[in-house]
């Protein structure tokens, strides 16, 4: 079910709810009227929320498999590999020489772990990836990656984060 059909059976699930408390309290409705309206209203949350907790999941394998690929590139030292898995903006904002520089040395990954994934929304998609990364000097320290959905559907790294090491 597509987003939209899924955010119309939110809003009418919501919108049902709301109309059974306002006959509840104008008197309006009859007691069987509004336990009509309640059921298929909690039948309509139950549908939304199953649907949207399905989609969440489903989408945690493929933001967390490009997590890994980017962390793999960086680990083997395919900067470019590592490059391309980035999101459009952030690639804009630093060109495949300042990245490699930046991801080598004392800063280049040796190993990680991925602890793991969350699906952040809703609008645009985000995805938040928990690892342990072990540094060349021997470091291990908290690496979090976050990812967004592309427009050509496809997960790309947006921004990491690892304590003071970036």
């Amino acid at each position: 079910m597509s987003g939209r059909w899924r955010r119309a059976l939110g809003i009418l699930a919501v919108g049902l709810f709301l109309l059974g408390c306002y006959g509840c309290f104008t008197r309006s409705l009859s007691v069987w009227q509004i336990v009509a309206l309640g059921t298929i209203a909690t039948f309509g949350v139950v549908v939304w929320t199953a649907l949207t907790v399905t989609k969440a999941v489903r989408d945690r394998g493929p933001a967390q498999a490009t997590a890994a690929a980017y962390l793999d590139a960086l680990v083997a030292a395919e900067f470019t590999v590592a490059y391309e898995l980035l999101a459009e903006q952030r690639r804009q904002a630093s060109d495949l020489p300042t990245f490699s520089e930046l991801h080598s040395g004392g800063q280049r990954l040796t190993g990680y772990s991925v602890e793991g994934t969350t699906i952040v929304g809703p609008g645009q998609p985000r995805a938040e990836v928990l690892t342990q990364a072990r540094f060349v000097d021997g470091e291990v320290a908290p690496l979090k990656l976050l990812l967004i959905r592309q427009a050509d559907d496809h997960w790309r790294v947006a921004d990491w984060h690892a304590g003071e090491r970036w």
